[in-house]
């Protein structure tokens, strides 16, 4: 929203702007595709960015949405799917999209395939309309809970990969209100904190929903003592839905959760670990706020090569002294650890600004693996 914030025309009736902003990238892109065929005139509408974009239709309209002039119609009734695509892709390179996939591969439906593709389209020309002064200075009034929409869609991730049964999270504000979930949460983390007799499922009422919260506040205290910090929340403010109180919550838990996989260190410990590991290479930080030793983001790819040197391609490691290459070490130290099996939920932007909580997650989980990976090979 701040980097496009004629995002906001995709918002649909009654959705406000941080309801638009809780939204996946792949719902935004569907709802784009839309808009953009409804437009057209069309009323074919996608449900996914796979199958239903598969025969080029919907992206032939999108383009000639874009420009009408250089991505004509023409070709788009052809019976081979193949040299529809590629006619269609051919099109989209006279825009300025970068040519990177194939007729024949986005004819086969591939989600991740067709996915890149349709968001290059969109990063290269969105077509939406200038936001007016007063829809402009509307979403100036959120640029400051930016960052708070990102926690809380990687909070929402987080949990929903903790594997609890029956618990899909799309509204994290809004479900931790019930008492329920936010118990679920801690004892996933450690079994046998929470006592479920002193939990309702389902609540009948907000007395129901403040004892549940309170209780989980309780027993957040008890179980993990220092490792959370709590000062100033109580069971009330997540019943009422007070939205920074439940993501500073949640954000303890995230915490102690990562700490514990690393046998209950402390961030001291991690970044002693980490300097230690790549010694070698002669760098080291300070902590996880050192914009100068991580904000390159070499730190971290170093850390990856450290515990598997056959997975890094140096050739593709940038001295990180410019935006754009610290944009590409931090792309490629996201994906180095994802190759290895990392469960991370940061993006670029989060690694060279050096956000705190993304750097912790990132190091806990590397120090996790590589103690794993070193047993298994």
């Amino acid at each position: 929203m701040k980097d496009c914030p004629e995002i906001m025309r995709l918002a649909e009736e009654g959705e406000t702007l941080q309801d638009l902003m809780k939204l996946p990238p792949e719902t935004i892109l569907i709802r784009w595709v839309n808009f953009h065929l409804a437009k057209n005139g069309q009323e074919r509408r996608i449900a996914n960015l796979g199958k239903d974009t598969a025969d080029s239709f919907a992206m032939y309209h999108v383009l000639n949405r874009l420009d009408n002039s250089q991505c004509t119609l023409q070709g788009i009734d052809n019976a081979d799917l193949v040299e529809r695509g590629d006619t269609m892709i051919s099109n989209s390179k006279l825009i300025g999209v970068p040519e990177i996939t194939s007729g024949k591969a986005f004819s086969q439906g591939n989600v991740k395939v067709n996915t890149l593709f349709i968001s290059y389209v969109f990063n290269t020309k969105h077509g939406l309309e200038e936001l007016t002064k007063e829809e402009y200075d509307a979403v100036g009034l959120i640029d400051d809970d930016i960052e708070g929409s990102k926690e809380e869609r990687m909070f929402t991730r987080w949990i929903n990969t903790l594997g609890i049964p029956d618990v899909f999270v799309t509204d994290l504000v809004e479900e931790c209100k019930d008492g329920v979930l936010l118990n679920q949460v801690i004892d996933k983390i450690k079994p046998g904190t929470t006592d479920w007799k002193m939990v309702r499922n389902p609540p009948k009422n907000d007395f129901d929903k403040n004892n549940s919260n309170n209780h989980a506040i309780k027993s957040m205290k008890d179980a993990f003592g220092n490792k959370c910090k709590l000062v100033g929340i109580g069971g009330v403010d997540i019943s009422k839905g007070e939205r920074k109180l439940v993501l500073a919550t949640i954000w303890q838990l995230v915490r102690v959760h990562y700490l514990s996989l690393i046998g209950d260190k402390t961030e001291d410990d991690i970044v002693a670990w980490s300097n230690e590991l790549v010694a070698k290479d002669g760098i080291s930080i300070k902590n996880m706020k050192d914009k100068a030793g991580l904000t390159s983001c070499v730190y971290l790819i170093k850390i990856c090569a450290a515990i598997e040197p056959r997975a890094v391609n140096p050739d593709l490691v940038t001295p990180g002294e410019t935006d754009a290459d610290k944009k590409l070490n931090a792309m490629y130290a996201i994906s180095l650890a994802r190759k290895l099996n990392a469960i991370i939920f940061c993006v670029w932007e989060d690694m060279v600004n050096v956000n705190p909580k993304q750097i912790f997650i990132f190091m806990a989980t590397m120090m996790d693996i590589a103690a794993n990976y070193k047993a298994e090979n």
